[in-house]
């Protein structure tokens, strides 16, 4: 996520040259926007005019970062402020550099990491809130979006956390392997059925249940890559759809899509550049001559060769993406479009004591 700084003093323009260096040599992309008398000296953007919307433009897409008082911050937010789902991180730190405070979206966000490594940069505090963080205990929202989980059910993440800082037994079961110092607040089950007995219930699983258990969060890996192909101009109505249907069809969200590919010949084709655009994922597209170095596929097609010069566009895609993923659907045809599954490794980790502190 790109991070926006709002600055709005001559101090607060010289923090704001420190902090963007850092971040930008950390690999971050950061836009500095400031009153127009600060500028030309500062080589910073000027704030719009009309800087309320411009604000909710940014909202959900952008990091923000005020730099100043954290009333200015508050009052420029209130009107886009939902949820922490939604919610950008936003983060305010004084004109010295003394405190970094993750307003917004700590966790989901990252608001709270940001903040720490702000600090970092100007040798200040960041200062935490969060119950969970704070009490240093498990909080899954954050568990999740360090291992790249999905959360189908936002009111059961609340309530598990909730649970864990009221003290009550928490189990988790897991299909994949559980790396690291597992939590003290957490329990080890085995199954499924071996959380009955507990308050909380956590199940991470590759496909999202049939018939889900009530008061049960589960959890579903980001780790599937979608390789696709289609007729030219075809919508991108169409392609979701077709793409949604097929998801469904196996038990996957679109959540849990990582990345999108395709062959060079449709790296400007509408329909899926504005499908990637929507689910929020990379659009990756190969050479035919290197998805031909994919050694099988399920089914070949003398007539796309002709047009492609590869004779199956959307499982060689998909296995570019995941060399080493398996494939949960080979090449299906559906409406203007053909599409293929592959899912990557999955591997979940607890942070390691020294990391939380």
């Amino acid at each position: 996520m790109e991070i926006v700084i709002l600055s709005f003093t001559d101090a607060g323009c010289q923090m704001a040259c420190k902090v963007r260096e850092n971040f930008i040599q950390s690999g971050y992309r950061v836009k500095v926007y400031t009153l127009t008398r600060f500028c030309r000296l500062y080589g910073f953007h000027a704030f719009p005019e009309d800087k309320k919307s411009w604000i909710g433009s940014l909202w959900g897409e952008k990091a923000l970062f005020f730099i100043g008082a954290a009333g200015i911050a508050i009052r420029a937010i209130a009107p886009f402020v939902k949820d922490k789902f939604t919610d950008p991180p936003v983060i305010v730190l004084d004109e010295k550099g003394t405190f970094a405070i993750p307003l917004l979206s700590g966790h989901v966000g990252g608001g709270v990491t940001l903040a720490k490594v702000l600090a970092e940069y100007t040798g200040g505090r960041a200062v935490i809130t969060t119950a969970t963080d704070v009490q240093k205990k498990f909080a899954a929202d954050v568990f999740a979006m360090e291992n790249g989980l999905v959360i189908t059910d936002r009111e059961e993440a609340k309530k598990i956390s909730a649970g864990i800082l009221e003290k009550k037994n928490t189990g988790i079961f897991s299909e994949f392997p559980l790396l690291g110092d597992v939590p003290e607040e957490l329990t080890i089950c085995g199954s499924e059925e071996q959380l009955e007995g507990c308050c909380g219930k956590i199940v991470i699983c590759e496909r999202n249940p049939r018939n889900k258990k009530s008061g049960v969060l589960y959890l579903l890996p980001r780790n599937l890559y979608v390789g696709m192909g289609c007729k030219k101009g075809t919508k991108k109505e169409i392609l979701e759809a077709e793409l949604l249907k097929t998801l469904e069809k196996h038990g996957f969200l679109p959540e849990q899509i990582r990345a999108l590919g395709s062959i060079d010949l449709k790296r400007e084709e509408a329909g899926l550049l504005e499908l990637a655009d929507s689910l929020g994922v990379e659009f990756l597209t190969y050479s035919a001559e290197s998805l031909q170095e994919i050694s099988a596929v399920s089914s070949s097609s003398e007539f796309v060769r002709g047009v492609t010069g590869v004779d199956n566009v959307c499982e060689r895609a998909a296995k570019k993406m995941c060399p080493d993923g398996v494939m949960v659907q080979e090449k299906v045809c559906l409406n203007q479009c053909t599409a293929a599954f592959v899912c990557g490794e999955v591997m979940v980790k607890f942070r390691k004591e020294e990391e939380e502190r």
